[in-house]
């Protein structure tokens, strides 16, 4: 039970890798509030995670680019648990077009989520932890952040902007006992992913060949290191990118 007894909100977390992070938190002891826009899909995966765990599994409408709803939220979880250890910034979008035909419309939505919402939720939760004097955030971000990915312009940016942040937030909240890092996840077989990239049996081999392990990632992969992050096992790292990629990126 690495996070028995903690309050964590992780956001977009109604399926995909946020989805395979609540159900682990949940399994190692952790109260989850699932945050996402889509409320039904939200709350059917909050009872099913409770119900093979047993833990206190909620969830709640939120769009973490409206400041508004970011506030009820974090306002609401305070009030009902009076602190929240760990949030996990996971939702996020990542459109495909090329960076001569991307809509400038579609390229400020990217970033109003991405980049915008991990701020606001970071500002907001974060504020609470300082009180607190103690706290985890874990950024999703992404290979993308780390590299250039073909029509990802708008993704790669955002995301190179969530790395950045989450240096920041690891400087500025380091004296008050608050630890931020991000995972990077590569290609990770999801919803997400099968809807943009993998639409054909040999564009999905060629990413698989990409990769040292020779295997696509799965959501539980991203949330065994979100676990790790979340635990007393990182008690003494902060501002780190963790690349989870089966050596698709290798970096210095």
């Amino acid at each position: 039970m690495l996070l028995k007894n903690k309050i964590a909100i992780i956001t977009g977390a109604a399926q995909g890798i946020g989805f395979a992070i609540a159900k682990m938190y949940a399994q190692q002891g952790a109260t989850v509030v699932i945050g996402d826009i889509n409320i039904d899909s939200a709350q059917v995966s909050a009872e099913k995670i409770a119900g093979e765990t047993g833990r206190e599994v909620s969830a709640c409408q939120l769009d973490i680019s409206d400041k508004a709803s970011v506030h009820k939220v974090v306002e609401a979880v305070i009030a009902k648990f009076g602190r929240i250890d760990i949030l996990v910034n996971n939702a996020g979008i990542c459109p495909h077009a090329t960076l001569l035909t991307m809509d400038d419309i579609l390229w400020d939505k990217v970033f109003a989520i991405n980049v915008r919402g991990t701020f606001l939720m970071t500002q907001a939760v974060g504020r609470h932890m300082v009180k607190a004097k103690q706290g985890k955030i874990i950024n999703i971000a992404s290979c993308s952040g780390k590299k250039p990915t073909l029509e990802e312009a708008a993704s790669c940016s955002s995301k190179s902007a969530v790395i950045g942040l989450t240096r920041v937030t690891a400087l500025e909240l380091g004296i008050y006992g608050i630890t931020c890092n991000a995972i990077c996840p590569g290609a990770t077989d999801s919803q997400m992913l099968r809807s943009t990239i993998l639409t054909s049996p040999e564009i999905e081999q060629e990413w698989i060949n990409k990769t040292a392990l020779k295997r696509l990632g799965k959501p539980e992969d991203q949330a065994r290191v979100a676990v790790f992050l979340g635990s007393e096992l990182s008690n003494h790292m902060t501002g780190e990118s963790l690349i989870v990629s089966a050596g698709e990126v290798m970096t210095q």
